[in-house]
């Protein structure tokens, strides 16, 4: 079940791109990609001298793949002994042959539990090949709790998994009994197993729907071959399924004929599936935007109640499976994905989410095929931590030379949030006590918890980025070491107001694209995690209103220089604008590299596709807002100068402004819109305190910027960075340095003899 009104409009957002651009693949291509996952991921790590964090080139995947054949052909001799057995299996099957007799959901979810807690049970203690097994979890019915996230969506999977000790009378010896959670009236025992999305590591939605008849059951007796763990499910193509196979031509649509691991081709929903979807997405707008609907207004719980078990038969199952998925990737700070189980009556598909996207499965018949089914439980079982999504990253680092034991806090959750960028940033908890110093194995560990508290000094920052761009730690590095080369006794105007990166950390087995490299999809847009610590800096909302103009004057000055070097940040906003207080006072910072580019020293453009039009739109040049489809406008020095502009004016308007949210286009023209017609309204009566002063030249300086830009992109008048600077000066004059140097920065001009080769910067730009 679904609380509706939990539901943001983000998670909505992302169940819809869920639904439209999911692609599907056979089921045994995901089992046979989540056993090369598990290669690179866990059994080579393992083995003796195997580089931890080697990038998976070719060798490698050669090597993930004999051992997927070899896995698979264990598993799948295993799976079809076992279901053959009679003795062996009857614990399977006679709880799925009562489940699909039944149409009662609560009894055919503790059937279902029983059946797969069965084969956990049986293969238990039996190694297959080569990955360990892992002892500690079962399946649980989940019939009444609902998990909540920090962001209080309720949500209810049918069935989880759950280590040993975390459920009721959760033991080894118990797990081939049905497994159910108590419901809440329950108090006391309740309590005592409150769940959390932190303790799942996967999930299964149940829709029941019909019951199979005799002749269907009846092949549960039959024998089963090696064809039954590889075919595709033959009813796949009714109207009862979801999921229609169709490859993506470029010209058209075609069948897929059940291709291999390596030929397997991603395919696209069905037209069902979207009426669907379309139906309930006009059900949640009539709901949102009618506010005097009278089922708002109803208090009554037991009404409330009804209306959300009639709407959940309403929903595409698929998008309960995908807000399942996001519940659970943002669950724990090193959570790299989850996987979402979809029982449609006997159909049986997968969902692998994490923060590139979707990977549905198509349907398996698990009557039909269900040494499938004994196979992916199997696989399940043999997850370790690592293909159970929580990658245990190390919380350690040299800083300053100093060993330092970290940890992050519960409340930074992973994966994406309601602003819908993959990225955590808090305050590292760090140890308290002295004494304690850099913790040991052999501290308490009560101890070392009880003495950890958020750090004053240091700031922790994972974000997913795309695989192609450089990582934020090494482009700060470029620039600081450009900057001593080619600034000489001038670098300081770069160099003060740059973060202060301490450690940094790359992670490329967590790499997105792994999975799709082995289950046949196109690997553009793969994203990897990075993290690192950085020196505690603070919001511009610190800084007084006398000292703003100086403050963001260092900015200006340092963005300059670092684009006449070769550093484009490519996103200038509020957020990233930042202080640093230090013993000889304070620096405007400019942070958050992860979308910036290197180009060649001079250059006056990046030349790589993909940066012309990043950044955050509140913040962005009105030229790069309004630019119409299929037209590229290269991304200039310019652009970003315009972005310092609307931070002043968001700093003095305290945030309160028409142009945050829309299309591009839309906040482009409420921006142009605010140009215009700001001088004439004057100051609003909700604006920072003392900022009176700055507003005539702010507007000024906003409009005849914006003037200045439409002459150039017209051929009116010519690109120059020098006469942008100088513009800006003109309104809102820069400040004298504190030690009174005079050296103007506009000066500073990279002439081609001085470019160093190692510098010159080649990027194909198809």
């Amino acid at each position: 079940m679904v609380d509706l009104a939990s539901l943001t409009s983000s998670d909505l957002t992302f169940a819809e791109e869920t639904l439209n651009h999911t692609p599907i693949v056979e089921s045994t291509a995901m089992i046979k990609a989540l056993l090369a996952l598990k290669y690179v991921r866990e059994v080579e790590p393992k083995e003796e001298g195997a580089p931890v964090d080697e990038p998976v080139g070719p060798d490698l995947s050669e090597r993930a793949r004999k051992f997927t054949a070899k896995q698979y052909g264990l598993l799948a001799t295993h799976a079809i002994e076992f279901c053959n057995d009679t003795q062996r299996s009857i614990d399977l099957k006679g709880p799925l042959r009562e489940a699909f007799s039944t149409i009662s959901k609560p009894l055919r979810r503790q059937c279902v539990v029983r059946g797969l807690n069965s084969i956990l049970s049986e293969f238990r203690e039996t190694p297959i090949g080569d990955p360990e097994t892992h002892h500690g979890f079962a399946f649980v019915s989940n019939g009444s709790h609902d998990l909540v996230d920090s962001w209080r969506t309720k949500m209810r999977p049918d069935i989880i998994d759950l280590d040993f000790g975390r459920g009721p009378k959760m033991t080894p010896e118990s797990m081939s009994l049905t497994q159910d959670l108590p419901d809440e009236s329950c108090r006391e025992e309740f309590k005592s197993y409150r769940i959390s999305w932190a303790d799942v590591t996967h999930c299964w939605k149940l829709e029941v729907s019909k019951t199979l008849e005799r002749g269907s059951l009846a092949r549960l007796d039959e024998r089963y071959n090696i064809e039954d763990a590889s075919s595709v499910f033959s009813e796949s193509k009714s109207h009862d399924n979801v999921f229609l196979f169709l490859k993506v031509w470029e010209g058209g649509r075609g069948p897929v004929n059940g291709p291999g691991l390596s030929e397997c081709s991603p395919v696209s929903r069905n037209e069902v599936l979207q009426q669907r979807w379309k139906g309930l997405k006009r059900r949640y707008e009539d709901t949102s935007e009618d506010e005097s609907n009278s089922s708002l207004e109803c208090h009554n719980s037991k009404k409330r109640k009804t209306e959300e078990e009639t709407l959940e038969s309403d929903h595409p199952f698929e998008m309960h499976c995908g807000l399942h998925g996001l519940q659970l990737l943002r669950s724990a700070w090193d959570r790299t994905h989850s996987i979402v189980i979809l029982l449609r009556d006997n159909p049986l598909s997968m969902q692998w989410h994490d923060c590139q996207g979707c990977i549905a499965t198509s349907s398996i018949d698990v009557v039909a095929q269900l040494p499938l089914l004994v196979i992916t439980v199997l696989l399940f079982q043999r997850f370790g931590a690592r293909m159970r999504g929580r990658a245990g990253w190390a919380s350690e680092a040299i800083v300053d030379g100093v060993k330092v034991n970290y940890s992050v806090p519960v409340y930074a959750l992973s994966g994406r949030g309601p602003s819908g960028r993959w990225l955590i940033a808090t305050a590292p908890l760090v140890q308290a006590s002295p004494s304690l110093g850099g913790a040991t194995d052999d501290a308490n560990a009560e101890d070392i918890q009880s003495a950890l508290k958020p750090s004053e000094d240091l700031f922790f920052k994972l974000s997913w980025r795309e695989d192609d761009r450089l990582d934020e730690a090494l482009i700060v590095r470029m620039a600081k070491e450009r900057a001593k080369y080619y600034l000489g006794e001038h670098a300081g105007d770069v160099l003060d107001h740059l973060p202060d990166i301490k450690h940094s950390e790359n992670h490329p087995r967590c790499s997105t694209g792994i999975v799709r490299e082995f289950v046949g999809i196109a690997e553009n847009g793969a994203r990897l995690p990075f993290f690192m610590l950085v020196q505690k800096l603070h919001s511009l909302d610190i800084v007084k209103p006398t000292d703003i103009v100086a403050r963001m004057w260092e900015i200006i000055r340092r963005h300059y220089l670092l684009w006449q070097i070769g550093v484009a940040h490519g996103d200038i906003s509020y957020q990233n604008l930042m202080v640093r207080n230090t013993d000889t006072g304070a620096y405007g910072v400019v942070n958050d590299f992860d979308l910036a580019t290197i180009m060649t020293p001079g250059q006056a453009s990046p030349t790589k596709q993909g940066f012309e039009r990043t950044g955050t739109k509140p913040f962005m040049a009105i030229l790069l807002l309004e630019v119409k489809p299929g037209r590229v406008i290269q991304r200039r020095c310019a652009h970003d100068l315009e972005s310092v502009i609307w931070c002043l004016a968001w700093y003095v308007l305290l945030g309160i402004v028409d142009w945050q949210k829309g299309t591009y286009r839309q906040v482009g023209s409420l921006k142009r819109k605010w140009v215009v017609h700001a001088g004439l309204e004057g100051l609003p009566k909700q604006c920072r305190m003392g900022t009176e002063h700055l507003w005539t030249s702010l507007v000024a300086a906003a409009f005849k910027w914006n003037q200045r830009q439409d002459d150039v992109l017209n051929g009116w008048s010519e690109y120059s960075d020098k006469t942008n600077m100088e513009l800006i000066d003109s309104w809102l004059p820069c400040s004298k340095r504190p030690g009174g140097e005079e050296w103007d920065c506009v000066d500073f001009e990279m002439k081609e003899e001085y470019i160093r080769k190692e510098d010159r910067v080649f990027v194909e730009t198809e």
